[in-house]
């Protein structure tokens, strides 16, 4: 079994405390040798005895000793075990403070990228497209009148918070070749057989956005149509 550097240290001091008396006592007996050997052995006895009295006072004082040695160690070490949890209670607490603020950076930038892309969005709008078959008239006749007209809303999706600031129609015969760029319209404005009409309205869509709408209205009995809206907005 091990001992440690204390309680060796007082077992050494021990050791030579006893060795030392034991020495001084044998020189002792020597000078009470020869005539005086009657008394001498009164006198061997008492120091016995306080030889005995000597070793027993330097194994208490020693365990006593490595006992306080011990007690201190111990003290040291229940300290540095205080400081070292409370180090590491700072440290756990200053980590989930960083990674709370990394979170929330990385929240903020995401948001931020987020807005970013939706402002683009809606300078570049957003497009609502429909396609009309071709009008047939009433009781079968292929004569359509205004009357007749199918009326559909092209609806284009935003978000809830945008603020349109632009709304663009578009409309050509299902089999042109004509570009949109080409085929913009202004609002009632006749496009053979075909109109916006009304003005553009919002309505609720699905949880943060909305529609934004124009009423397309078309009658032609020859083809059918396809009508388009562009809707600009920021944020």
């Amino acid at each position: 079994m091990g001992f440690s550097e204390s309680v060796l240290a007082a077992m050494i001091g021990a050791t030579a405390t006893i060795g030392a008396a034991i020495f001084q006592l044998v020189i002792h007996w020597r000078k009470q040798s020869g005539d005086r050997r009657v008394a001498a052995k009164g006198g061997g006895f008492r120091s016995l005895l306080w030889m005995l009295t000597l070793m027993f006072a330097s194994a208490v004082g020693g365990f006593a000793y490595s006992e306080y040695l011990g007690q201190e160690r111990r003290d040291e070490t229940h300290q540095l075990r205080e400081q070292l949890q409370q180090q590491l209670a700072t440290l756990a607490s200053s980590t989930a403070k960083l990674e709370q603020v990394r979170l929330n950076a990385q929240s903020v930038a995401d948001a931020q990228a987020r807005q970013a892309e939706e402002r683009r969005r809606g300078a570049d709008g957003v497009e609502g497209l429909v396609q009309l078959p071709a009008c047939k008239g009433t009781r079968g006749s292929a004569v359509c009148t205004e009357n007749d007209a199918q009326r559909l809303a092209v609806c284009a999706v935003v978000p809830t918070s945008a603020q349109v600031t632009e709304v663009q129609l578009y409309t050509r015969p299902e089999d042109s070749q004509q570009s949109w760029s080409e085929s913009r319209v202004e609002a009632s404005q006749d496009a053979g057989k075909a109109r916006f009409v009304d003005a553009p309205f919002e309505r609720a869509h699905a949880e943060g956005s909305k529609e934004v709408c124009v009423t397309f209205a078309h009658w032609a009995a020859d083809k059918g149509r396809s009508a388009r809206i562009l809707v600009k907005y920021s944020i």
